[in-house]
């Protein structure tokens, strides 16, 4: 929870911001430096609770709903489950992180759990192979700093994501999600947005779609 202040003609006004498990945000409490509750608002207040939550949105942009292992001894591919209550929506990006050079896809998102697929059979009994994941969501759940982008062979591999509003820093994540078994990467990454570039050239009349998410 995040707690503001603003003034107008001499009377301070507080309010807490506050975000579920899954980033929804909400504005309550909002009170006079004597504690009393109200809810008429100069105008000039209100803008500082928008600038507020404004601001909220890009500090906790970012948040680990769950991590852990999926062990694999042949499968090509593995279920997660996430305990019920973390997340509230199937709004979420998976991160992977793998020694090997394994195409990776995920699917059949519930609010429970996911399943990761692979591009090959992994591991063996004998050799077991490990995947850590990342479950992430995000205080952008409009789609202003997420969304996806379809590739065509018009676009030589490479497409522009442009913010909606410059972000105050170009230090920010991105998490992509290629549909299918292809790589994907970000190139060029400013405060104003960022490239996302194939690790292929289209074909017409073929396409590719990559998700995405940014946090900061």
């Amino acid at each position: 929870m995040f707690t503001y202040a603003s003034s107008s003609g001499g009377v301070t006004y507080y309010f807490d911001i506050t975000l579920d498990a899954q980033g929804t945000m909400s504005v309550g409490n909002i009170r006079l430096s004597t504690g009393v509750s109200t809810c008429t608002l100069p105008e000039c207040v209100l803008q500082d609770i928008a600038a507020a939550q404004a601001l909220v949105s890009q500090l906790i942009a970012e948040s680990d709903a769950d991590h852990g292992l999926l062990t694999f001894t042949g499968q090509a591919q593995q279920t997660a489950v996430v305990a019920p209550g973390v997340l509230n929506n199937t709004n979420y990006r998976v991160a992977y992180v793998t020694t090997d050079p394994i195409f990776i896809q995920t699917i059949n998102k519930t609010t429970t759990g996911f399943t990761t697929l692979l591009s090959v059979p992994y591991g063996s009994v004998a050799v077991p192979k490990t995947i850590a994941y990342e479950v992430l969501v995000a205080t952008h759940q409009t789609g202003t700093a997420g969304g996806s982008v379809t590739f065509t062979a018009a676009d030589a591999g490479i497409i522009q994501v442009t913010f909606p509003t410059a972000f105050t820093t170009d230090q920010y994540r991105v998490v992509l999600e290629p549909n299918g078994f292809f790589q994907a990467r970000v190139i060029n990454q400013l405060k104003t947005g960022f490239q996302i570039q194939l690790g292929f050239t289209l074909a017409a009349p073929n396409t590719a779609v990559v998700g995405y998410d940014v946090f900061v």
